[in-house]
């Protein structure tokens, strides 16, 4: 017998657990895949964080918002309270002008009625 035919009937003859099961190497991760799956990894960490940093901008932007309607229904009061105030010193100014309007005239009057005497006195004794 050959030695081709000689190794033939020997493999068929073996028991199954003896023959390979497979002749594939070993399956080992190239460089290239062991970059991208880094790559990957850093890219999903990355959108983690950006995705928290979003989260709270949008937390902020809330915070800023709630403030300024605060303020903003605030200030319609503030606003009526300086215009009532504005409003009450006016008319405490225009009382005033009143009251020294009201003075002067006096002061006029009595002015020209002394002057008036004056005359008559002046008339009569010459």
């Amino acid at each position: 017998m050959s030695s081709a035919v000689l190794r033939r009937a020997l493999f068929t003859r073996l028991p199954a657990a003896t023959r390979p099961l497979s002749t594939s190497t070993i399956l080992n991760k190239t460089v290239t895949e062991t970059v991208k799956d880094t790559v990957h990894t850093i890219d999903l960490k990355a959108g983690q964080t950006l995705a928290a940093g979003i989260d709270k901008a949008e937390q902020a932007t809330e915070s800023v918002k709630e403030a300024v309607g605060a303020a903003q229904k605030n200030a319609p009061s503030s606003a009526d309270e300086a215009a009532g105030m504005a409003k009450e010193k006016a008319y405490e100014a225009k009382g005033k002008a009143q009251e020294t309007k009201g003075e002067i005239k006096g002061k006029a009057s009595e002015m020209s009625g002394k002057a008036k005497g004056a005359y008559q006195e002046a008339k009569s004794g010459a």
